[in-house]
């Protein structure tokens, strides 16, 4: 039903707003300076919404937001990768908790800006296990919001291509943010030294996890994931699968790592797990609470200001530009770009790789070696 509002200006003269509601869709006003105008507008914007004329598809006004999520978390979710699904439902939810009510052909473009700025305003949330979301002060970064945004228009391309109830993604016309990821922390040798002894001194499996990150580049995540299958002592590689670019990547181990590495697996029995990880809780999943939770504290306790884990990965990346590496090479050191590379281990064996990562890791641990050269 259409409501008309009748307001009177400074000037003494009426003005008239028509308010338009229906049920699964957004409502809409308009306002002018006669009457008459604003009661076939009203009346002419009910029919359209009614008759779909903006959507031809008449499917689309029969599923809510809240439906095709639902649909498509049942349908597609599963079909991702196990380590994202988590995340993309998290996102999801938070849609259908915004715009679920909404028809399919309602969704306008302004709906869709509103949630980006609804998205800029909200603080992020630390998951605790058992507990509620504990949120914390600092808001949603460009990135983060994106991400967003990029999760919504793999359901309205869900729409347009499987379920093939609209012809448009409601989402190609709502800008992204711009993104910033230019960080430039990276740690000096005095810094490293300081870290590692640290780490070494308080838990020697984080300890072997900053070496990894720091001399090879690998992120958090394939870190965590090693197992004793893709360390190759033999050949002193790593083999980093199913990495976030969805290649495969081989990378030689430096030779202090190699030694620590092969000191670290004598000490430990052989495990009979299905999942043997280097860095395993006791029910046979990855440690994650080394650099979740342990990591900051070495940090803060070293004095390191304004560092995280993935930082590890950009002192890798910026000692090797320091030390004249060309751009190939730091590419594939940390697999920005990599070939299409076969599942036996044996093609990802790049040995040219092995002395850049012998003298970057040199340079970046000159301090840390002097020290231990005794040991």
């Amino acid at each position: 039903m259409a409501e008309i509002r009748k307001r009177i200006r400074k000037n003494g003269k009426p003005t008239f707003t028509a308010i338009v509601r229906i049920t699964g869709h957004p409502t809409t006003s308009k306002t002018f300076s006669r009457i008459t105008e604003a009661k076939e507008w009203a009346s002419r914007t009910e029919t359209e919404i009614k008759e779909n004329i903006n959507f031809p598809k008449r499917k689309a006004q029969k599923y809510t937001i809240a439906d095709i999520i639902d649909r498509f978390i049942e349908n597609e979710l599963p079909k991702k990768k196990p380590s994202a699904q988590a995340e993309f439902k998290m996102v999801l939810n938070w849609y259908k908790k915004e715009i679920g009510r909404y028809y399919l052909s309602g969704i306008t473009t302004k709906i869709l800006v509103d949630c980006r700025e609804k998205l800029a305003k909200k603080h992020k949330e630390i998951p605790i296990k058992g507990q509620q979301a504990r949120e914390t002060e600092q808001t949603l970064s460009p990135a983060t919001i994106n991400k967003y945004m990029t999760y919504m228009r793999v359901v309205f391309s869900y729409c347009v291509n499987d379920l093939d109830i609209i012809d448009i993604n409601p989402m190609s016309k709502v800008k992204k943010l711009t993104v910033d990821n230019a960080r430039k922390r990276f740690l000096e040798p005095k810094e490293i030294k300081k870290l590692l002894n640290t780490c070494k001194n308080t838990d020697y499996e984080l300890y072997l996890c900053v070496l990894i990150a720091l001399l090879t580049g690998a992120r958090k995540s394939e870190v965590l994931r090693l197992t004793w299958a893709t360390v190759d002592l033999e050949h002193k590689m790593f083999y980093f699968l199913n990495t976030k670019n969805g290649d495969d990547r081989g990378e030689p181990m430096h030779e202090l790592l190699y030694n620590e590495l092969k000191k670290f697996k004598n000490q430990n029995k052989i495990r009979h797990l299905k999942n043997d990880y280097l860095f395993m809780t006791t029910d046979g999943k990855p440690k994650e609470s080394l650099i979740g939770k342990l990591f900051p504290k070495i940090v803060k306790q070293c004095g390191i200001k304004d560092f995280r884990f993935h930082d590890l990965r950009h002192t890798q990346a910026s000692w090797q530009a320091m030390s004249g590496v060309s751009q190939p090479i730091t590419q594939k050191t940390l697999g920005h770009k990599s070939p299409a590379m076969t599942n036996r281990y044996s093609h990802l064996r790049d040995e040219n790789l092995r002395l850049t990562i012998n003298q970057v890791g040199n340079v970046m641990l000159k301090d840390f070696l002097e020290v231990n050269k005794e040991e």
